[in-house]
């Protein structure tokens, strides 16, 4: 993948994890998130489309204030990336990282780090 494909993979991320709209969100998803892709959390394990959307679509639900966005540049190396998001919650931003490891262009595993902003 060239750095087009990786900056449009940011905006894609950063557009389905705002997205409210179940429907779009998956269209979303489905362009850069592979069907069985798994996302890594400290406390859980997401497996497949299905279940990173019903989650964004939870977060977004529950929290009226959520809102996610880009820190800076997706920075991509080989067949994976690591993207600095700000995530803000009703409890409080955070500063997020996510680490992403591409199959055949698309993300199959996706691993969330997230920390209080300072």
């Amino acid at each position: 993948m060239d750095i087009k494909q990786f900056t449009e993979l940011q905006n894609i991320h950063v557009a389905a994890w705002n997205e409210t709209d179940a429907a779009k969100r998956d269209e979303l998803l489905e362009t850069i998130y592979s069907e069985d892709v798994k996302m890594y959390d400290k406390d859980f394990i997401l497996n497949g489309l299905r279940s990173v959307s019903d989650f964004i679509g939870k977060l977004i639900a529950e929290d009226p204030a959520y809102h996610f966005a880009a820190a800076r540049a997706i920075e991509p190396l080989q067949d994976s990336a690591r993207f600095y998001g700000h995530i803000n919650t009703s409890g409080g931003p955070l500063n997020s990282m996510d680490f992403f490891l591409l199959e055949d262009g698309k993300v199959k595993h996706l691993y969330a780090f997230m920390e209080p902003a300072q």
